[in-house]
């Protein structure tokens, strides 16, 4: 008699959560109502951007911080278009940061909004959820609005209405008035398991501008935020091409540098371009620091030999870049002709990306009063042990030194 062979059970184990893991910190997965999937015994905390992306990232860690201290959940909205058009799709922050790594670095869930609504869409739709925040915005804004909640184009694409309290650091919700900017311009009293802020880019614990100062709290969060594996391996793999090796191992060590030209131009006032943004022979001589620095603190790194050196800019004109090449550097070509970065990923990748080549960099150099390459700079520090400067423009001379 034959026997016929029936091949055992292939039951697929359930996943093993770890404790900070997203999903202990909601009811279940998604729903319509995000009050819905709050976990009655949690609080929770969040707020809005509009900003740029590395202004909105910022944003993002001091949220993240007030629920450290506050024994919140922080609830991360994606990151709005703001600086690439509305036209565009938001991005999920975890699509850009490793939230799980976050949240094990921290030792507590950190949720998105989308581990806590559904229907999450990139318009603003016919029903919204109301929603009352506290505004910050309003201590600050001493503009034509005169006080009132910032705006933003994220409530929307959250199926959210917000009002918001305004005036709350003179005094208590009872008394003082209620403001809103939400589409259906209603009243209400902030929440109080969600807490919610409209913008909170300028919060700070000692002083107005602190992410420079070693003592900022928010960098010890900021320091955590590693970019999601995904965004590692397709730098990488941009790199790989770049350099022309064959592996990531074989990627060399190398200075990234950030130019920051296209809204910096406007600043310039009546100072010409040229004697505003500064030269690539000032960007060179504070890279040859940085060689310098690398040589004298890392004998024999490299086997001795300069480091290769790849530049990051907005710039758009191609005069520019042919001098950049010119002085033997690199630099990943998004365009069509190179990587083709919009095409195959989406207009949010080429300054994701070139915010993660930064990053890697052995050292870095900056352009000064940038957010992007102070963030770019503080990561190299910590990240690689990096030597770093920051180039000064805007008159004549500004980085003579």
């Amino acid at each position: 008699m034959r026997i016929q062979w029936e091949p055992e059970s292939q039951e697929v184990p359930a996943p093993v959560l770890g404790p900070y893991d997203a999903s202990r910190a909601v009811l279940g997965p998604p729903t319509a109502s995000y009050r819905d999937n709050l976990l009655p015994e949690l609080k929770y905390i969040t707020g809005f951007v509009g900003g740029g992306y590395t202004n909105d990232f910022m944003t993002y860690v001091n949220i993240v911080l007030l629920a450290q201290f506050s024994r919140r959940i922080a609830i991360i909205p994606p990151f709005s278009p703001s600086h690439i058009g509305y036209n565009e799709s938001n991005i999920p922050f975890g699509d850009v940061f490793d939230v799980p790594r976050l949240a094990e670095a921290l030792r507590t869930p950190v949720l998105e909004w989308r581990d806590v609504k559904k229907d999450i869409g990139t318009v603003a739709g016919p029903m919204s959820e109301k929603l009352g925040c506290w505004t910050c915005w309003a201590a600050f804004d001493d503009g034509p609005r005169g006080g009132r909640a910032r705006e933003n184009r994220l409530e929307g694409r959250l199926g959210l209405a917000l009002g918001f309290h305004s005036g709350w650091l003179q005094g208590t919700q009872e008394n003082q008035p209620m403001d809103s900017e939400g589409p259906l311009k209603h009243r209400m009293p902030p929440d109080e398991q969600l807490l919610c802020f409209d913008f909170l880019y300028y919060v700070s614990t000692i002083r107005p501008w602190e992410w420079d100062e070693e003592y900022n709290p928010a960098w010890q969060i900021a320091s955590k935020m590693h970019f999601a594996p995904r965004m590692v391996r397709i730098a990488n793999g941009m790199l790989m091409r770049v350099f022309n090796v064959q592996t990531d191992d074989d990627i060399p060590p190398f200075i990234s540098i950030h130019v920051r030209h296209g809204d910096f131009k406007g600043m310039c006032g009546d100072v010409p371009l040229p004697d505003c943004l500064a030269s690539l022979s000032v960007i060179a001589r504070r890279v040859q620091e940085v060689q310098d620095e690398l040589a004298n603190t890392r004998p024999g790194f490299n086997g001795g030999a300069p480091l290769k050196v790849l530049m990051t800019s907005d710039e758009r004109d191609q005069t520019w870049w042919d001098d950049v090449r010119s002085l033997g550097w690199y630099f990943v070509d998004h365009g069509p002709r190179g990587e083709d970065t919009t095409a195959k990923y989406g207009k949010w990748y080429p300054p994701l990306l070139d915010s993660v080549f930064q990053s890697m960099g052995t050292g870095f150099v900056g352009t000064d009063r940038s957010t992007m390459s102070m963030v770019a700079r503080r990561r190299v520090q910590d990240w690689q042990g990096g030597a770093v400067r920051d180039f000064r423009w805007g008159y004549p001379g500004a980085d003579d030194h």
